[in-house]
C-alpha cells in the first residue's frame, strides 16, 4: 500500500497519514479529559513555565508512546496497523469513557477486576452513554482505520513496460514502507524521551519535599492512554504467571506449624461473611451520623473495628486478606503482591472443619483456594425453585446458611460457612429492596448523580447489609457460633463518580476503609475460654474507637490470626503471628 501508483482519486492514503491520525486520536484526543483534570489539579497552581510546560511534557510522552506502538505495528504493513492499531484504538476508547466518567485511575487492579471479577456486576456499568461514546470515539474511527488500511482497489491492467517504469517492485515498496514506519517509531520515541526528560526536571517544581517519592513519569503512565491499560494488562499476565508458579510451591502453614485447640471444636460454627465495597465510615455502629446499622448497634456480643484493607479491588484483596503477613511478598508501587503461603482455610481443614461456601458473586479463583467441601454459586442459588420469583440479592444467602447449619447439627464436627455477598458494589440502588430505601433521592446508574444521591443509595445498601446480617444471626440461634463480617475494600464517592481499584500507592484512604465486625452467640460466650477471648476482642474494639481514622492499626492483616485465635486455637511454634490476634 505504501508504494501503490494509482490515480489520486483511487489511491488510498499511505500508512504514514493513517499512523499519524490514529496516534493523535489515541494519544491526544482520548486523553484530553484526563489532561484537563490533571492541569487543574497539578500544573495550574505551579509558578513559572510549568502550568503550560508540564501538560505539554505529559502530552509528548503519551503521544510519543502511542506513535511508537502504532509505528511498530505498521512495520508489519497495513495488516499490522489494521489489527494492532484497531485493538489499541477500540480498547483505549472504552477505557477513556470510564476514565472520563468516573475519573478512575486504570491500573493493575482495574484491569484485573475487568478480566476476572463477576461479569454480571461489570455489566451494570454499561448503559446507553457507554454505547454512544464507544460508537463515536471507538467504532467510527475503527471503521475509518480499517477502510484506510484496506487493499488498494484494482485498476485497469497496465502494460508490463508501464509497470516497470512507474511502479517499483513489490519488495522495494515493502522495504520503503518498513523504513518509513521505523523512522516514525524512532521519531515517536524521541518525542516520548523529551517529554520524560521534562517531567523528571519538574519533580522539584512540584515540591522539594516530595521530590524523592513522586515519580511524575510513573504517575503519567498510570494516568494516560494507552500506557495505563497496557501496563495494567502486562502486570495482570505477569502476576498470573508468577502466582501459578508460586501456587505449586505454596508453603503450608498447617504442616509447618502446630495448631492446638484450647477448647473442644466439635460443636463450633464459624460464619465468615465477605462483604463488598463497604466503607467503615458509613456504619452507624462506627460513628456515622446516620443509623445505617440499627441491628448491629443494638445487638449483644458485637465487637467492631474501623479497619484497613490489604488492597483496593476484590480480586487482589481476596488474595491477601486471609493469608499470614509472612506469606505475602509485597509488590512495589503499582505492582501486585505475591502470595507464597496457603490461606487460613487450609488450617481450618486440618483442624477438622467442614467448609461450605455460598456466593452471590463468581470469584472462581478464590473459591478454588478455599477448597470447600460443598459450595453453591449465584446461578445455582437463583435457579432453585423457591427463588424463582425472588430478588437476586444477598437475602438469598439467609436460607442457605439456615439449611447448612440444620444439616450439620452439633456433635458432627466443627463447621465453617463462607458467604460471599454483593454488598454495596457498583449500582448501589440495585443492592437493596425498595423497603430499605430510607434515604432519598437515590442515585440511579445511567444518569448524573450528586454526591448526596450517591451517598443516599450507598447508605441504603449498608442498611440492607445490616438486615441480612441480622437474619443470618437469627439462623444461628441455639448454636455455639461466631460470625465475622469483613468487606474486601472501600469506595471513592464524589460528584457524578464512584469507583475503587486505584493502585494502592495512589489510592485515597476511603478506598481502603473497611469494617471488621465480630459477633458471638450467647452459647459461644457461655464457654469460659471462648468468652475470655471474646471479652479481650471487645476491649480492643472499645480502645480502637478512640483512635484517629485511617490509623491502619487494625484491618485485613489481623484476619488470619484472629480467625484462629478467636475460636481457641494456639500455636506454640509461631504459626499465629504474635500481636495480630485480636482475641489475645
Amino acid at each position: 500500500m505504501c508504494s501503490a501508483r494509482l490515480s489520486a482519486a483511487a489511491r488510498p492514503p499511505g500508512l504514514l497519514p493513517v499512523w499519524a491520525a490514529t496516534a493523535l486520536w489515541i494519544g491526544a484526543l482520548l486523553n484530553l479529559p484526563t489532561a484537563v483534570q490533571r492541569h487543574g489539579h497539578l500544573w495550574r497552581p505551579l509558578s513559572g513555565p510549568w502550568p503550560w510546560l508540564g501538560p505539554l511534557a505529559e502530552g509528548a510522552l503519551m503521544l510519543g508512546l502511542a506513535g511508537a506502538l502504532l509505528a511498530l505495528a505498521g512495520l508489519a504493513g497495513r495488516h499490522g496497523l489494521r489489527l494492532i492499531g484497531g485493538a489499541l484504538l477500540l480498547v483505549s476508547a472504552i477505557t477513556a469513557h470510564f476514565m472520563a466518567r468516573y475519573q478512575v485511575i486504570v491500573g493493575h487492579g482495574v484491569v484485573n477486576a475487568v478480566l476476572t471479577t463477576d461479569h454480571a456486576l461489570s455489566v451494570e456499568l454499561i448503559d446507553h452513554w457507554v454505547g454512544l461514546w464507544v460508537l463515536g470515539f471507538g467504532l467510527l474511527p475503527l471503521w475509518l482505520l480499517w477502510r484506510a488500511t484496506g487493499a488498494p482497489p484494482r485498476g485497469p491492467r497496465q502494460p508490463a513496460q508501464y509497470q516497470s517504469k512507474h511502479q517499483p517492485p513489490p519488495a522495494r515498496g515493502r522495504l520503503r514502507c518498513a523504513a518509513t514506519m521505523l523512522l516514525a517509531a524512532l521519531a515517536s520515541l524521541a518525542l516520548a524521551a523529551a517529554g520524560r526528560g521534562v517531567l523528571e526536571r519538574a519533580r522539584e517544581a512540584v515540591g522539594p519535599a516530595d521530590a524523592q517519592r513522586v515519580n511524575l513519569v510513573g504517575v503519567a503512565l498510570h494516568s494516560y492512554l494507552p500506557a495505563n491499560w497496557l501496563a495494567g494488562t502486562a502486570m495482570v499476565l505477569h502476576g498470573r504467571w508468577q502466582q501459578a508458579r508460586d501456587d505449586t510451591a505454596l508453603r503450608a502453614p498447617a504442616r509447618l506449624h502446630r495448631h492446638q485447640p484450647s477448647v473442644p471444636l466439635d460443636d463450633l460454627v464459624v460464619v465468615l461473611v465477605i462483604g463488598e465495597t463497604t466503607r467503615s465510615d458509613r456504619l452507624g455502629l462506627l460513628g456515622h451520623r446516620r443509623d445505617t446499622t440499627p441491628h448491629l448497634s443494638r445487638a449483644d456480643g458485637v465487637a467492631a473495628f474501623a479497619g484497613w484493607s490489604c488492597d483496593t479491588s476484590t480480586k487482589l484483596s481476596l488474595a491477601c486478606m486471609f493469608v499470614r503477613p509472612q506469606g505475602i511478598v509485597a509488590g512495589g508501587p503499582g505492582q501486585p503482591d505475591r502470595i507464597v503461603e496457603d490461606n487460613v482455610f487450609s488450617v481450618y481443614r486440618q483442624l477438622g472443619f467442614r467448609i461450605e461456601l455460598y456466593a452471590m458473586q463468581a470469584e472462581a479463583g478464590f473459591y478454588g483456594r478455599v477448597r470447600p467441601d460443598h459450595y453453591k454459586l449465584r446461578e445455582v442459588i437463583a435457579a432453585q425453585p423457591e427463588n424463582q420469583r425472588r430478588r437476586l440479592d444477598d437475602g438469598l444467602l439467609v436460607p442457605e446458611l439456615a439449611r447448612a447449619v440444620r444439616q450439620h447439627p452439633a456433635g458432627r464436627g466443627p463447621q465453617l460457612v463462607v458467604l460471599h455477598t454483593k454488598g454495596s458494589h457498583a449500582d448501589y440502588r440495585e443492592r437493596y429492596p425498595r423497603s430499605h430505601a430510607r434515604w432519598t433521592p437515590e442515585c440511579t446508574l445511567g444518569r448524573s448523580c450528586s454526591v448526596e444521591e450517591l451517598f443516599n443509595a450507598f447508605d441504603n445498601s449498608v442498611l440492607y447489609a445490616d438486615q441480612v446480617l441480622h437474619e443470618l444471626r437469627q439462623s444461628l440461634a441455639g448454636r455455639k457460633a461466631l460470625m465475622v463480617w469483613v468487606p474486601d475494600h472501600g469506595e471513592s464517592i464524589d460528584e457524578n463518580r464512584h469507583f475503587h481499584a486505584t493502585p494502592r500507592h495512589l489510592a485515597p484512604p476511603e478506598q481502603r476503609r473497611v469494617p471488621l465486625v465480630f459477633w458471638a452467640s450467647p452459647e459461644w460466650r457461655g464457654q469460659p475460654e471462648l468468652a475470655r477471648r471474646f471479652e479481650r476482642l471487645q476491649q480492643r474494639a472499645r480502645a480502637a474507637a478512640t483512635l484517629p481514622p485511617d490509623n491502619g492499626r487494625h484491618g485485613h492483616h489481623n484476619l488470619y490470626a484472629s480467625l484462629l485465635g478467636c475460636i481457641g486455637i494456639d500455636s506454640p511454634d509461631g504459626g499465629i503471628p504474635e500481636g495480630l490476634d485480636l482475641c489475645r
